[in-house]
């Protein structure tokens, strides 16, 4: 299946997907996704690691503890079903895992990535498809279950992966490892111990073949690389263990608010659960997207922050009955678009009444340093030819700290030169010299320029109080 952009190759004998390529840059990678859960941990030793400690730790609503580092098939079935269908505008690959557990992967004409689209649960307690005997002569039902989509390739990423901290900086994830600040790491959970919290992006790439794969996601979700080539992101949890962190219950939620039935008198109300008199209702099922980038590590990094804001940020749209008769049909607030590597991130007057009717206006440079060979540099921003037009002409803006409550020179008067201590030796240093310089003093701001240039370095944010008219 080609959208002209991607060749995605499908196995009808599996049902599984085997090869993606990128037509334009003419790269290949084998490729599969599949899906799968992991056995929630009650306490106890977890299968595999050798310690004379085991945890009592739970699985739970803020805990993530598998028993295993053993992946489950979602149902019965070891192989997916497949149905594809093919339109004008996209391609439409349905993989079925179970009747829980599916997914539509989308290759729309000519668009730089491929779309998955996911759905979750409801999520069975109960797993009637594995027989008793592989654990053991006890049967196993009432199990807590950590649902995950994991894509598979053959990218040679060696054990490294990427995470966006807070859907900005890209952070280099070791498996098995931490930063040289932390303590030698002994590794008690070799799943959860290798879990990170992704926002908006996850990645890995070949740095000798300069390939990357990119999964941008539509919520926050736990993340890990577990196997090279590989990224697995959680998507869905239904667990039957209180961790003990304050909940006081299982996170056990499902789609019905019967949790009266069966309780004793005097006790209605009280939260309940299968099992205890509670609910017997179905899971909650979960749906999201999630768009795959595979390109060259410069290409897929110009992309890749361009999806993030189509995916997360999207435009809100408005509806009317109402027939309203207008001379201007498309209209825009601002005279001239934003460079390609700038967002306009808020622009509210929530604070205008004790900043006298002032607007605030913040803006983000997307991407980091080395991260793109031109996206990469400093942006500037001629305020004075951004918002020119009526409704919205800038007449002034002064430059406040990131959070709008002190002016900037304030702000800077007042700040501490910390005592800095290289605990790698030098290391990072040469890191970040060999992806490009760190802009480290920011850009002057005047006032008085009647432009009012603003120059934006590497993943900066900077907040402005205007004046318009």
């Amino acid at each position: 299946m080609s959208n002209g952009v991607y060749e995605v190759t499908v196995d009808p004998s599996t049902g599984l997907l085997t090869k993606l390529k990128n037509l334009k840059s003419n790269l290949e990678t084998d490729f599969e996704i599949t899906w799968g859960w992991y056995n929630s941990s009650d306490g106890g030793c977890t299968t595999g690691i050798k310690t004379d400690a085991c945890s009592t730790q739970k699985s739970g609503a803020y805990i993530f503890r598998p028993n295993s580092s053993t992946v489950f098939f979602p149902g019965p079935k070891r192989t997916p079903t497949v149905d594809i269908v093919k339109g004008p505008l996209f391609t439409e690959i349905y993989q079925t895992f179970s009747d829980w557990a599916t997914h539509v992967v989308r290759l729309y004409e000519g668009s730089e990535y491929i779309e998955v689209e996911w759905t979750a649960g409801p999520i069975p307690i109960d797993t009637p498809w594995l027989p008793a005997s592989s654990i053991g002569d006890t049967r196993f039902d009432n199990w807590g279950k950590e649902v995950i989509v994991k894509y598979k390739t053959s990218v040679d990423s060696k054990g490294a992966f990427y995470t966006d901290a807070n859907g900005r900086e890209m952070v280099k994830r070791q498996y098995n490892q931490r930063g040289p600040s932390y303590p030698p790491l002994v590794v008690h959970e070799p799943v959860a111990g290798n879990y990170y919290p992704v926002n908006s992006m996850i990645s890995l790439q070949d740095d000798t073949e300069k390939v990357q794969l990119a999964v941008i996601t539509d919520v926050s979700v736990g993340g890990a690389s577990l196997a090279d080539g590989e990224l697995e992101l959680m998507v869905h949890r239904r667990i039957q263990g209180d961790d003990n962190r304050g909940v006081q219950e299982p996170l056990n939620e499902t789609m019905c608010g019967c949790n009266d039935r069966g309780a004793a008198p005097g006790k209605m109300g009280a939260h309940g659960h299968e099992g205890d008199g509670g609910c017997v209702c179905a899971g909650l099922t979960m749906r999201g997207r999630h768009f795959l980038v595979f390109d060259t590590i410069e290409n897929t990094n110009a992309v890749r922050r361009q999806l993030i804001e189509q995916l997360n940020f999207p435009p809100t749209l408005a509806f009317s009955t109402d027939k309203v008769e207008t001379k201007s049909p498309s209209f825009s607030m601002l005279s001239k678009a934003m460079p390609e590597n700038v967002k306009l991130m808020t622009i509210t007057n929530t604070y205008a009444d004790i900043n006298d009717g002032k607007i605030l206006v913040r803006l983000a440079h997307l991407y980091s340093i080395g991260e793109h060979s031109t996206l990469s540099e400093p942006a500037v921003i001629n305020m004075s030819e951004v918002f020119a037009n009526s409704g919205l002409k800038i007449k002034s803006a002064t430059a406040w700290s990131l959070t709008g409550n002190q002016p900037i020179e304030a702000m800077d008067a007042k700040k501490f030169d910390w005592d800095i201590v290289d605990v790698t030796g030098g290391k990072v240093k040469a890191e970040i010299n060999a992806n490009g310089a760190p802009f480290e003093k920011r850009y002057p701001f005047d006032p008085n320029d009647p432009r009012l240039m603003i120059t934006l370095r590497p993943m900066e944010v900077r907040t402005f109080f205007c004046e318009f008219e």
